[in-house]
Order: C-alpha cells, then structure tokens, then sequence
C-alpha cells in the first residue's frame, strides 16, 4: 500500500494530486505483483452495510491486497450526495465511506472508465474526484478534462515503472466524453486513440496495463469486438489488458505472451446479485523480466461481504473459467486459479 508514502509526500509537495503520479521505490530484483479486481458499487444493502462498518464487506479479500505490491478496481460509481440524476434506468452514488472500506481493505488505484461515474453530473464527478485526493487513493479514466480523463497513472515499485490507462466502450451519452474544456470519461469507442496513448506511454514505462469498461452485460462469453480491442492495444505495446462491465466472469486468454482478463465481474455488489452475478475474485499478475505470470483467486459475494471458496468450490470454478477462456489451462493451486497458455495456443 501507499498510504503512509502519500502522506509524507503530500507534506513536502501538497500540490501533487494521486491521479498524476505516485511513486513507491524498492531497488530489488523481487517480481512485483498487481492485484485487480471488478465492479464496486454501494447502494441499498451495501450502503447501510458500508455506513455501519466501512471495512466489513472486504475482510476476506484485503489481506490479498495488502500483500499485492498494488491493487485496483473498478469503482463503479461517483461519490456524492449533490447532483441532479442523468435520465437512465439506473443512477449509483455512495458515500465517502466506502472509500474507506477500499482504502482500508489495501486499494491503491481505482478506474473511473465506467458508465456510472457521472451518474450525477459534472457536480457528482467533481465530488468524487475530491474525495479521492482526499482519501489519497489514486484514479484514473475520468477528469476535469480530456488531458486528465486520458492520462496515464504511474507508479513506480522496485525500480519497475508501471503505467496504467483506462477506458470506457460503454457510456449513456456522447456527453459523458471529456473534452478539451469539459470534464468527462475517456472513451474506450474510439479504439485508435486509446492504441495511440499505449504507444505514447509505452515508450517511458516498462510496462502498461489497461483496464477497459466494455462487453455484454450478463453475458459469460466474451465477443469477437472485446477480443480485437485487446488484441490491437496489446500489438500497440500493452503488457496486459483487464475487463469490466459484464457483471458476470469472462474467461482468460494469453495473446503474443500478454494475459487478458475479459471480465473480472462484480467485486462488491449489494445482496440482489445471485448465481454468476454474484462470483467474483481477484486476478493477481506476477511482473517478472519478459514474463508476465498470472492467477484468479475466487470469492463470492454473499450478504454484502466478499467470502472465500472452498476447496472444491474453487476447483469447479477453475474448472468453469477454463471453459470461458481461449488456450488457457486453468489448474487449482490451493486457493487460486493458475491461469497458463495452453502449449499449443497463440
């Protein structure tokens, strides 16, 4: 985690804001793992479940973040109590509690590439992106503007320079887009320019990964345009690319060496997810020289807290993602998913 480094740093540069850098330095030749997980939201039982008690929903899952070297997710919604709702079916917001679970629990980075963040306008994104310098926690894929909605967040761990994009192929309005003088999401529809910012920051970095908001909601087969958007960043120089939206897991694929995740479901969702809707877990990626090593530990959610598999549990599931997936074999190593190109494979 990066809490107690933010806090000296911002004592000695208190313009800094976390979207722009964040710098964690251990000289070692040790592999560096990020930790990714899905969707979270906080909303009707979730809510009162986060006001009661921040960090209860991520008591199982924050000793995997806390032991991960970084850890981001999908914040899938703005945090506000101000705004006017966008007309839609469904509008999120939650409070700054929740914020304390995540930063508690070990999250380092969230995406705001998503088709809820400015549920509640200009106003609500403003808050939300208050909130988060507040609570030092890092962002991404939205901004006061184009510049900051599609910059690039680095870190910096043991020597590795680390750059993250994110971006959005689902969004309600062309309205939500961040312009040169407006605040928005970085549109993930305009495929050329997101492959244009992976070769920019490709150059200055050792590695990239993107976090793309697209897919079929509740569909557990990822599509031929998911896959073509992941193999285009990746031929652009992305060293992996992770999948949000589908409210569901989506498999795994190896392409030229680089592991995608399609979709990593719902993290924390309130008690009305059931079935598929309410698997989820964290996908955890091993940087190490050329190789990028990677494995899905499951969870589930279940009465507003994200709870461990067991053993045979995890191994059926294991056994499920490999069906989703593209020349991957998927084998059970205790608690996790080994996730490894099948020797034949792309």
């Amino acid at each position: 985690m990066i809490v107690s480094f933010w806090i000296v740093l911002q004592a000695l540069f208190p313009a800094l804001h976390p979207e722009e850098v964040a710098m964690v330095v251990h000289e070692s030749n040790e592999p560096v793992t990020l930790s990714f997980a899905g969707d979270v939201i906080a909303e009707q039982s979730t809510a009162f479940t986060i006001e009661s008690n921040p960090a209860q929903p991520f008591t199982y899952v924050a000793p995997y973040f806390e032991r991960s070297h970084y850890s981001v997710v999908n914040l899938e919604t703005p945090v506000t109590h101000r705004g006017t709702a966008f007309p839609k079916i469904y509008n999120f917001r939650a409070s700054p509690k929740l914020l304390d679970g995540l930063q508690h629990s070990g999250v380092d980075l969230v995406s705001l590439a998503n088709n809820h963040t400015l549920d509640y306008g200009e106003i609500g994104l403003k808050d939300t992106l208050d909130q988060l310098t507040q609570k030092n926690l890092a962002y991404m894929g939205a901004g006061v503007n184009e510049s900051a909605a599609y910059k690039e967040h680095i870190v910096t761990l043991k020597g590795r320079r680390i750059a993250f994009l994110a971006f959005s192929h689902v969004l309600p309005s062309v309205s939500w887009y961040a312009e040169r003088n407006q605040p928005g999401i970085a549109s993930g529809y305009q495929l050329d320019r997101a492959a244009e910012r992976v070769r920019a920051v490709q150059e200055q970095n050792d590695y990239v990964i993107v976090y793309y908001h697209w897919g079929e909601e509740r569909a557990v087969h990822f599509n031929e345009r998911q896959q073509n958007i992941a193999h285009t960043l990746i031929d652009e120089g992305a060293d992996a690319v992770i999948g949000a939206h589908p409210h569901v897991l989506q498999g795994f694929e190896y392409y030229k060496g680089k592991p995608i995740a399609y979709s990593l479901g719902n993290f924390l969702f309130p008690d009305y997810v059931e079935g598929r809707t309410a698997e989820t877990g964290i996908l955890t990626l091993t940087l190490e020289g050329n190789e990028i090593r990677s494995s899905f530990t499951p969870f589930v959610i279940q009465d507003d807290v994200i709870h461990p598999l067991s053993n045979s549990e995890t191994m059926n599931q294991c056994i499920w993602l490999e069906t989703l997936s593209e020349h991957i074999d998927l084998s059970q190593d205790g608690e996790s998913c080994l996730i490894q190109q099948e020797r034949n494979g792309s």
